[in-house]
C-alpha cells in the first residue's frame, strides 16, 4: 500500500490548495505541508512550487502523481475483487463509437464463456482515455492516438480507412479524385476528440490541407447518423471500411477513388501502463484477435 504522503500529494494535485487538501483528508493544513515537505526531502526533488499565492506541481511532481494515480487505481481494482469474494471479475470496457459497432460485439461474445459481468462505455477516443485514467474503465478499444508512456497497448488488427459517398455522387464519374475535387462537397466529420477525425486531419496535414478548407462541414458524433446521411445522398465522409461493409457490398455506398489516399490504421486494446492485470488483459486481447 502507498505511504499516506503520496496520497496527500495526489489530492493536492487535484485541489492545488493546502486548505482544500486538508479538508478532504480530515487533517490540518500544517500536516499537509509537513507531509509534502518530508516527501520532497526524502526524494530530494521539488514537487510543489509557488507562484505568488498560487501553487502548482513541478514537472517531477506531475510525473510522480501520474504514477501514484495508477497505483491507487490498481489498488482499488484489486480490493474490489477481494471484496466481491468471486473469481468472476467485472470487466469494464470502453470503446469508441466506430469500434463499438463492429468490434466490441465480437469482444463481448468471446468473453461470455468466462464472465457474465461486463460493463461498457461508448465515447470518443479522448473520453475513453480520460475514463481509463479515472478508473471508470479498465480496457479501451481505440483507434486514435494515445501516450505510450501512459498506456500499454496490444494491437488487435489493422483496419482499412477509406473515403466514402453515395453511389449517386457525380464525383464518381471521375476515374481519380483529388483533394481539390472534394473541397466543394459537404464533409460529414466526427467531433473533436474522435480518433477517426484525427486520422483524417493528420492525413490532410501531410497534403497541406485542413478540414476547415471544405466549403461545408457537419460535425456528427454518431457514425450511424453519418452513414444514414451518406445513404441519403448527402456529402462525403471518411471511416473504417468494416463499419460500412454491408453498404459497400450492396453498392449503396461507394469508396472514393481519392488519389494518393491509402491508410491502414491499427486498432488497439489499451490499459494503464505496467498494470498488475496486464497478463489477464493480454488473454482478452488474444480472444479478440482470433
Amino acid at each position: 500500500m502507498l505511504d499516506r504522503r503520496y496520497k496527500t500529494l495526489a489530492v493536492l494535485a487535484k485541489t492545488l490548495s493546502y486548505t482544500k487538501t486538508a479538508q478532504h483528508l480530515f487533517i490540518t493544513q500544517p500536516a499537509v505541508s509537513q507531509q509534502i515537505s518530508n516527501l520532497e526531502q526524502e526524494l530530494e526533488v521539488k514537487l510543489v512550487a509557488k507562484n505568488g499565492v498560487h501553487i502548482h506541481l513541478t514537472s517531477a511532481g506531475e510525473q510522480l502523481v501520474q504514477y501514484v494515480d495508477r497505483i491507487l487505481l490498481e489498488n482499488e481494482h484489486v480490493l474490489q475483487q477481494i471484496r466481491t469474494n468471486s473469481e468472476e471479475p467485472i470487466i469494464k470496457i470502453g470503446a469508441t463509437y466506430s469500434l463499438s459497432t463492429f468490434l466490441l460485439p465480437r469482444l463481448i461474445k468471446n468473453l461470455l464463456p468466462t464472465t457474465t459481468k461486463i460493463h461498457t462505455l461508448i465515447d470518443n477516443t479522448a473520453e475513453i482515455l480520460t475514463a481509463l485514467r479515472q478508473g471508470e474503465v479498465e480496457l479501451g478499444l481505440v483507434e486514435g492516438n494515445f501516450d505510450k508512456n501512459e498506456f500499454d497497448a496490444i494491437t488487435i488488427q489493422n483496419e482499412e480507412f477509406i473515403g466514402v459517398t453515395s453511389q449517386k455522387n457525380p464525383l464518381l464519374d471521375k476515374t481519380t479524385i483529388t483533394i481539390a475535387d472534394l473541397l466543394p462537397e459537404v464533409l460529414l466529420i466526427r467531433e473533436s476528440g474522435s480518433g477517426t477525425r484525427a486520422i483524417f486531419a493528420n492525413w490532410l496535414a501531410t497534403q497541406n490541407y485542413q478540414i476547415n478548407e471544405f466549403n461545408q462541414q457537419i460535425e456528427i458524433a454518431n457514425p450511424t447518423t453519418i452513414i444514414e446521411l451518406l445513404k441519403s445522398d448527402v456529402g462525403i465522409s471518411f471511416m473504417y471500411k468494416s463499419l460500412i461493409k454491408s453498404e459497400l457490398d450492396k453498392s449503396t455506398l461507394v469508396e472514393l477513388p481519392l488519389d494518393g489516399f491509402k491508410i491502414t490504421h491499427p486498432i488497439n486494446l489499451i490499459f494503464l501502463k505496467e498494470s498488475y492485470f496486464a497478463k489477464y488483459y493480454t488473454e482478452i486481447a488474444k480472444k479478440l484477435s482470433n
